[in-house]
């Protein structure tokens, strides 16, 4: 067969998964990174575009960033049967390296100090997009492999209806995988390949955000922001025409970098002039996840079959089912003293429950669980020696640990993976620098 012809039966038969964004899993910028990503009622920044696009309109100057960011998992993952192998060619995430840039525009004229823009970008470093494909027969981490691999757009506009009352409005893209067919002409008496082709284009997929932003006391903030879903959708028919004998039609489907609908509601209290807490709830809607497996319909059909009468005898449909993931609730916590205008140090932790139930099931091994997180950082700002830019530049640097706890996979005998259980530790650091103009 061609290398066309064999791309195409590799892509039917590899299962593609599903994941949070890189985003909702360590954070955007340094400074909500060690917050603890408490940040719905804080984030005073270009970040507000992602936790609260109605905070975007409090900054009155151009606000620019840029973020370099690096994550990596210390995974054990250990057999219950040392006499049945287990598949370990996933028992570790790769690495999470990645770029992130942020604009902050308050707008003038007749609605200065009452509109402001805000742009989000992250870019993976080796690939814009990656969707990973394990075999549901192989344990890997549901929320961690191919998660970071995709770029990420966010845009948002915060609007002040009243001192202190503001809404927010925003756009979250990815981008759709969608193929209009690859066709692959065989004749295997002559052993050729007379022909194919393949079409398929990635389609633009937008979900929208909406927050609100509330100052009851001068001291005290609040903050709501929902995320609609979000998710890649494949679809990729394709037919090898075995000529004169029978034709293979198949369509590869599914769902990959899924996020749920996502509520944040957060609160932010300036204890001191110096001095503020931050406190965040997350409610995630996984229960209306999708499978994380590939859909596959085969269809084999042609006179010599029909007149065999196996016209659709061997016709095969994979069986989808829904992952029996939960809901989840989830709280996060930071901190911020400002020991001086140059400098502010940071602390903040999180609890973030898993949505995927047990795995004693034969066929699933999505390896994840609840993880805790501690983080911390400072902020500090310094006039530019050089004297080109005129406002002090800003550094960030954050840390970031997560303890995802141990938990086992008690496995059938039937079962192709013995019992496993399995625990990780994921680290990271991340910088930035911010200017406002």
């Amino acid at each position: 067969m061609s290398q066309l012809s064999r791309f195409v039966v590799l892509l039917a038969l590899t299962p593609l998964l599903a994941r949070a964004d890189v985003f909702n899993t360590y954070g955007y910028g340094p400074r909500a990174t060690a917050m603890g990503g408490a940040m719905t009622a804080e984030a005073s920044d270009y970040t507000a575009v992602f936790y609260n696009p109605a905070l975007l309109v409090e900054r009155k100057d151009v606000n620019f960033g840029f973020n370099f960011q690096f994550y990596k998992m210390v995974a054990d993952v250990q057999s219950k049967d040392l006499a049945k192998p287990l598949d370990l060619s996933n028992a570790t995430a790769p690495d999470s390296v990645g770029t992130s840039v942020g604009l902050l525009f308050p707008l003038g004229g007749k609605v200065k100090n009452h509109l402001a823009l805000g742009l989000g970008v992250y870019l993976p470093t080796a690939v814009l997009l990656r969707v990973n494909a394990p075999s549901a027969q192989s344990p890997y981490w549901y929320r961690y492999h191919a998660n970071p691999e995709r770029l990420i757009l966010h845009l948002g506009a915060g609007i002040k209806i009243v001192d202190w009352f503001k809404i927010g409005l925003g756009i979250q893209a990815l981008a759709d995988l969608i193929g209009s067919g690859a066709n692959v002409s065989v004749d295997l008496f002559s052993r050729q390949v007379n022909g194919g082709d393949i079409n398929a284009y990635l389609g633009t997929r937008v979900a929208p955000v909406f927050s609100i932003a509330v100052t009851p006391l001068k001291r005290l903030r609040l903050g709501v922001t929902f995320k609609w879903e979000m998710k890649l959708i494949y679809v990729i028919p394709a037919k090898v025409d075995l000529e004169g004998i029978a034709t293979l039609a198949f369509t590869v489907n599914g769902v990959a970098h899924y996020t749920p609908h996502t509520l944040n509601f957060g609160a932010a209290f300036d204890a001191t002039e110096n001095l503020t807490f931050t406190l965040d709830g997350e409610w995630q809607n996984w229960s209306s996840a999708p499978s994380p497996y590939v859909g596959i319909t085969i269809d084999l059909s042609g006179p010599t079959l029909d007149a065999l009468g196996l016209g659709s005898a061997l016709d095969v449909t994979s069986a989808r089912q829904r992952p029996g993931f939960t809901d989840t609730l989830g709280v996060r916590a930071g901190a911020e003293y400002r020991l001086t205008e140059r400098f502010a140090a940071r602390l903040g932790a999180f609890l973030r429950p898993t949505p995927v139930p047990k795995q004693d099931t034969q066929g699933t091994n999505l390896m994840d669980n609840t993880a805790l997180g501690i983080t911390g950082g400072i902020g500090f700002n310094f006039a530019d020696p050089l004297e080109i830019f005129a406002h002090p530049v800003q550094i960030d640097l954050a840390a970031q640990a997560q303890f995802i706890l141990p938990r086992e996979a008690k496995k059938e005998a039937v079962d192709s993976q013995p019992s496993y259980s399995y625990a990780a530790n994921v680290y990271g650091v991340t910088a930035a620098i911010r200017y406002d103009f």
